[in-house]
């Protein structure tokens, strides 16, 4: 196979290849190079000649990749590099807003229930613990094996813990704003993802180990 670099066209001339005269601008090019001729073509790369020689850069690292012909190597341009950290921010900033909601659905599944359970226990230890106690209090004593009283206290523990949770939570999903602090890396910025992340999956480890 014969490439054209002037017109970028690979031509099957076999009088030229039987010959050895090969038109101007024009190389004899293995199946190996063709492919990899076409891949620097179509993505965004180089291809040259050095010595008579072609040789090419393949296709470009990322979208953000430009070919430095001068350099001979792949570098990421200013616009493109400040396109690329916008681009992961918001995408990160989705993830973290994302990952907050499916643990705040899991904690408020039954979140009417909670707060019916806990105004009782509110209620009844208000009245010093006397008086008519709320099915929800001795529904729940009864599965925990407590009396009224000790549920009663259990139930606000639990309401407590789980109030301080969501606190800190929404404190972690805060954190986001982090990562528009200016002259990031994408390296840094993954490195506050990935530490919010894990903050957040420990918080709902604690809750359900309640």
């Amino acid at each position: 196979m014969i490439y054209n670099i002037k017109t970028g066209t690979f031509e099957p001339n076999y009088d030229a290849l039987d010959s050895g005269q090969l038109p101007p601008d024009c190389y004899v090019v293995t199946e190996e190079q063709v492919n990899l001729i076409s891949a620097s073509i179509t993505g965004g790369g180089a291809v040259w000649a050095e010595n008579g020689v072609i040789q090419c850069s393949g296709s470009a690292p990322s979208a953000y990749h430009v070919f430095d012909l001068d350099a001979k190597k792949w570098v990421i341009s200013q616009e493109k590099q400040t396109a690329l950290l916008a681009e992961k921010r918001n995408n990160l900033i989705d993830q973290i807003d994302n990952h907050a909601a499916t643990i705040y659905s899991a904690w408020t599944r039954f979140e009417s229930e909670y707060r019916e359970r806990q105004a009782a226990a509110e209620a009844f230890k208000a009245a010093n613990y006397q008086g008519e106690c709320s099915r929800y209090i001795t529904d729940f004593a009864k599965r925990a094996g407590l009396n009224n009283k000790a549920a009663t206290d259990l139930i606000l523990v639990q309401a407590a813990g789980s109030e301080k949770l969501q606190i800190e939570l929404a404190n972690q999903r805060m954190r986001k704003y982090e990562l528009k602090a200016p002259n990031l890396t994408l390296e840094q910025m993954q490195s506050i993802y990935d530490d919010i992340i894990k903050q957040m999956d420990a918080l709902m480890e604690a809750y359900n180990n309640g």
